[in-house]
C-alpha cells in the first residue's frame, strides 16, 4: 500500500486510553479501552509525480481503509468522509442515539453543518422562508 520509496510520509502510532476522553462529547474512540492512533502525515504535491499527486494518496487512503475492513481491523477515522446517514450511524456506533438526541434538541431544522450529509435540513427551500 504505501511505497517505500514515498519520501513525503511521515507517520505517529500512539497508544491512547478511552478512559481519558471525555464520554459526554461527540468525539468517536474505539470501543475498546486502549486503541492506537494512527496518524499518516503526507503532502500532496503539483511537481508532475503521480505519487505526489492528491488522487494517488487519496486513492492509497481507500485502500488502507479497505484493507482493514476486509482484516476485521476496526477504524475510526478523525475526519472522515461519508456520503449517507448510514455510514455516520455506523461510524458514531453506541454513540448515535446520544449524538442524534442532542441534534434533535439543539439543531431541530437541522440546518448547522448540512456539509457533512449527516442529516438532512429539514426545511423547504423558498424565497419566504422564515428561518
Amino acid at each position: 500500500m504505501l511505497q517505500k520509496d514515498d519520501s513525503f510520509f511521515f507517520s505517529i502510532v500512539v497508544n491512547a486510553f478511552a478512559c481519558r476522553w471525555d464520554q459526554r462529547s461527540s468525539v468517536v474512540t474505539p470501543e475498546e479501552d486502549v486503541f492506537y492512533l494512527v496518524a499518516l502525515l503526507r503532502s500532496a504535491l503539483d511537481d508532475g509525480e503521480e505519487m505526489h499527486s492528491l488522487e494517488y494518496l487519496t486513492s492509497q487512503n481507500r485502500e488502507i481503509l479497505r484493507f482493514c475492513d476486509e482484516a476485521g481491523i476496526k477504524v475510526k477515522q478523525y475526519l472522515p468522509h461519508y456520503t449517507t446517514q448510514e455510514e455516520w450511524t455506523e461510524h458514531f456506533g453506541n454513540k448515535w442515539d446520544r449524538f442524534y438526541q442532542r441534534k434533535m434538541e439543539f439543531d431541530p431544522r437541522q440546518i448547522l453543518a448540512t456539509g457533512q450529509r449527516i442529516f438532512r435540513p429539514n426545511f423547504i427551500s423558498s424565497y419566504g422562508a422564515s428561518w
